[in-house]
């Protein structure tokens, strides 16, 4: 009998299993930064008894730890005013982050909050974020090589197309968007292998951020086509929830439909201007009339064939008849 997916990822360890599970549900929690602790004490914990940091034990640990990385520095990103990221399972960090802000409302002329806001430099944003990124790496390299012995576990396949978005918003971080791209690409390839019930929500986040990649690039056609994926897989994944006790997950769907919407029509009104800056740009430079036109658009004739084309016998002939009259005169 083949071993299963959960078999080969079990944590056989007490101790590493229990900071995992904790770790994991500080994910869940959004409490990244507890979540972060836990997870590298379990990661380093089943590396020094396993001897090796590639063993399928560590590919939930990293996956969660990568994604806790990931989150940590989105979040502290959008900190202001303090070094604290907020940590329900902390008191301590909950009453420093008090104490920051009482110094910031006594504060009249703002000096302490120009200082916490420098508190948390810049490359220690991008060091969580490189962090990220090796570890998701490691995580793929592990599934990666599951797949090989079970190709269709859709647990793997899930998560290796999670991996791949994950790295995608790191990439779209450090303004990478064409390696971004690729990932995102990549975790759409695996997903459409999906069942249908599983693959519609996941299509729906990948085409959503597909769309905002393009965006970025300034490839608004694209964007356009990607925004309206992602709405035609929310309504299949809608349809797909019967049952009256489906009802409230139907309206957490129904919900994200007009932020995409909002996207699908600002991409289309790019398209738009694009096309007015285009024109705007023939008429100053003189080339908006009908002849310069019709040579910009008519597609330049390919006389390939008419050169390889041979010629006719009797021309041949001629050419021969013609040059012995040269030779005798």
């Amino acid at each position: 009998m083949a071993a299963t997916t959960t078999n080969y990822t079990e944590i056989q360890d007490e101790e590493a299993n229990a900071s995992f599970l904790l770790g994991k549900r500080d994910v869940l929690l959004n409490n990244y930064q507890s979540a972060c602790d836990h997870l590298s004490k379990a990661c380093e914990r089943i590396v020094k008894l396993r001897g090796k940091d590639t063993v399928p034990e560590l590919a939930e640990p990293y996956f969660y730890y990568g994604q806790a990385l990931l989150y940590l520095s989105l979040s502290e990103q959008q900190v202001f005013g303090s070094d604290i990221v907020k940590d329900t399972d902390n008191d301590e960090n909950e009453i420093i982050e008090e104490e920051d802000i009482q110094e910031q409302e006594e504060n009249a002329d703002g000096k302490e909050e120009e200082q916490e806001d420098d508190s948390i430099p810049d490359d220690e944003n991008v060091n969580d974020l490189e962090r990220a990124f090796e570890i998701l790496e490691c995580a793929h390299m592990i599934f990666s090589n599951m797949s090989e012995t079970s190709p269709n576990d859709a647990h793997i396949i899930t998560r290796l197309a999670d991996i791949h978005v994950m790295l995608a918003d790191i990439c779209n971080e450090n303004g990478d968007h064409e390696n971004a791209l690729s990932h995102v690409l990549k975790a759409i390839e695996l997903q459409e292998t999906l069942n249908e019930q599983q693959r519609y929500r996941l299509l729906a986040e990948s085409y959503y951020k597909l769309g905002l990649i393009y965006e970025l690039i300034s490839k608004f056609s694209e964007a356009m086509e990607s925004f309206t994926k992602a709405i035609d897989a929310i309504n299949q994944a809608i349809q797909q929830l019967n049952g009256d006790d489906k009802e409230a997950e139907r309206e957490e769907l129904k919900s994200l439909l007009p932020s995409i919407e909002l996207k699908l029509n600002d991409a289309k009104s790019s398209i738009a201007e694009q096309h007015l800056i285009i024109q705007a740009r023939k008429i100053l430079s003189g080339t908006n009339n009908t002849t310069d036109t019709k040579t910009l658009e008519a597609p330049a004739k390919d006389i390939t064939l008419n050169i390889r084309h041979k010629r006719p016998i009797a021309d041949t002939e001629n050419d021969e008849e013609a040059n012995k009259k040269v030779k005798n005169e």
